[in-house]
């Protein structure tokens, strides 16, 4: 194997990966969109987080509600282009049975937590598909 046909690999096999778990997180939120348990809750947290030495800053947010039996819980999610700002209210949509591990904002006023991942999966997949068929040609499979 030369040293082109290793770097159209490992490309194309982690470009692959990730679209995966990004359809995969797609695929969860609207599942819990369509038919996960509704409340009200709360951006709790928005901090800002250095990128690089550019003085680039990106916002993390963490929201928060309460469960039917009373707990609070937790979550990050990725609001989209807009936001909120620390206490403002959102609509939360989480499976009763993991509320810490399966908890959204997304929904119809926002879906940020949809499109953010589907704008990084599916050119990744893409990359995947022409880097591994690309491979497979050159190796004579196809």
């Amino acid at each position: 194997m030369t040293v082109m046909e290793v770097a159209f690999l490992i490309t194309g096999l982690v470009c692959a990966v990730v679209c995966v778990l990004c359809v995969r997180r797609v695929l969860i939120v609207i599942r819990l969109v369509l038919r996960g348990q509704r409340t009200e809750g709360w951006c709790a947290t928005r901090q800002m987080f250095a990128v690089n030495a550019n003085d680039s800053h990106y916002p993390q947010f963490t929201f928060a509600f309460r469960t039917a039996d009373g707990k609070t819980v937790e979550f990050r999610d990725r609001p989209g282009a807009f936001g909120y700002e620390q206490g403002a209210p959102v609509r939360v949509c989480y499976d009763p049975a993991r509320p810490r591990k399966r908890a959204t904002i997304a929904g119809p006023d926002t879906w940020g937590p949809v499109y953010v991942r589907l704008l990084i999966g599916l050119p990744l997949g893409l990359m995947s598909y022409v880097a591994l068929r690309t491979l497979a040609s050159h190796w004579g499979f196809i």
